[in-house]
């Protein structure tokens, strides 16, 4: 049985950032053009080599990289709404509950929208988000508004 582990990303994950996330993607069936993977590592690298209202945690099984959750936090203020901006976990090492333990790293309870991807309504429902009829298109693939 093998161990995991979150912790913050720092910028020595980027490459490996952008291949999990890549491979999410792909591995989601939802990959509306093709994912530029030297992109991704470019913005993974830019994204965690500044302060800002965007933190990054990564999930570790044995110590390799299996999946990510970024958060932001919107608006001034001490309450504010966080918005998830992204979340995935490789196929391989899905049902094992660790994009919930991501998802509750990155958010705990604080108000939070996300943007779901087509067929993960669900577990962002069995979470309390609710969806609204806002849609968005993001790398070519439909992702759907929700909220808590």
């Amino acid at each position: 049985m093998g161990s995991l582990g979150i912790r913050a990303a720092t910028v020595l994950d980027a490459e490996r950032l952008a291949v999990v996330h890549e491979q999410c993607v792909r591995e989601s069936g939802l990959a509306g053009e093709i994912i530029d993977q030297s992109g991704l590592e470019d913005r993974y690298e830019r994204a965690l080599s500044v302060m800002d209202a965007t933190t990054t945690w990564v999930a570790t099984w044995d110590g390799e990289i299996v999946g990510f959750v970024s958060a932001t936090a919107l608006g001034p203020g001490h309450a504010r709404m966080l918005e998830l901006s992204s979340l995935g976990v490789l196929a391989s090492h899905r049902n094992r509950g660790i994009g919930s333990k991501l998802l509750n790293h990155a958010v705990g309870t604080a108000p939070c929208l996300a943007w779901a991807p087509a067929g993960a309504e669900s577990f962002y429902r069995r979470h309390g988000f609710e969806a609204d009829s806002v849609t968005e298109r993001r790398d070519g693939m439909p992702f759907l508004r929700v909220l808590r």
